[in-house]
């Protein structure tokens, strides 16, 4: 049987490898440790089953901005930990639907049950949207696999199989094939949202490749037909889990 791969957010590294740890001897696997700056690329690299998300994490955004984000745009269930939280922070963690909250110091025991009923919770969500008793998963909605990119006084058709990279250019960005390459009115950040997360994946802080259309791996580029692409120190790991390498 498959372990369940869990993503612990945590920006406290002693805490996050003692759930690591735990998790291991509980029979899960951490897909990876975050610190919260790149929770959400991560879940769509990673592709985990469930997330552990610190409600205080110190960044850009917190723990429950990540819990509203990874509810619209992905399927999974999550689970809050907190040390403490005033009325407000809770009432804000509420808004967001999490399946559970797991206060800090835990133990074994609740965090086993915790991450049992989550994913109880979800899978069961899941057979009711396919007995068409409740939402359908977001992975099951129909999908184009095609993408409009304006070109001047046209709008042209680009299907998502033609593309061999998108790269970040200012406030811009690139979307490459084998014989064109486009200048688009969309960030890298605005792209990675825009396109199917289980073949395009960030690779560098300016490039998202299409693993599809990968001819091979050298030590920090992907190589495609026309060229090739930077591998990122920080993401390195996590794109090399997605091949199957022998």
């Amino acid at each position: 049987m498959t372990k369940p791969k869990i993503l612990i957010s945590e920006d406290e590294i002693i805490i996050a490898e003692d759930l690591a740890a735990c998790l291991d001897e509980l029979g899960y696997q951490t897909c990876a440790i975050d610190s919260g700056e790149n929770t959400l690329d991560m879940i769509r690299t990673m592709q985990p089953d469930l997330v552990l998300l610190d409600v205080n994490l110190k960044g850009d955004i917190d723990g429950i901005e990540i819990g509203s984000k990874i509810r619209e745009e992905f399927d999974i269930p999550f689970i809050y930990l907190t040390a403490y939280a005033d009325k407000a922070t809770l009432d804000r963690a509420k808004k967001t639907e999490p399946d559970g909250f797991l206060a800090k110091p835990f133990d074994e025991k609740n965090l086993r049950s915790a991450i049992e009923l989550a994913l109880y919770k979800h899978d069961s969500g899941q057979k009711s949207g396919e007995n068409g008793a409740g939402k359908a998963p977001k992975e099951a909605e129909s999908q184009p696999d095609y993408i409009f990119v304006k070109v001047k006084h046209r709008i042209i058709k680009v299907q998502y199989s033609d593309i061999l990279w998108v790269e970040a250019y200012d406030n811009y960005s690139f979307i490459v094939t084998a014989d064109q390459k486009y200048l688009v009115s969309s960030t890298l950040k605005d792209m990675e949202h825009k396109l199917p997360s289980n073949n395009f994946v960030r690779v560098h802080r300016s490039y998202i490749a299409n693993l599809d259309k990968v001819e091979a791996l050298e030590e920090n580029a992907v190589v495609f037909s026309r060229g090739d692409v930077p591998i990122g120190k920080s993401y390195k790991k996590a794109l090399m889990s997605r091949f199957n390498i022998i």
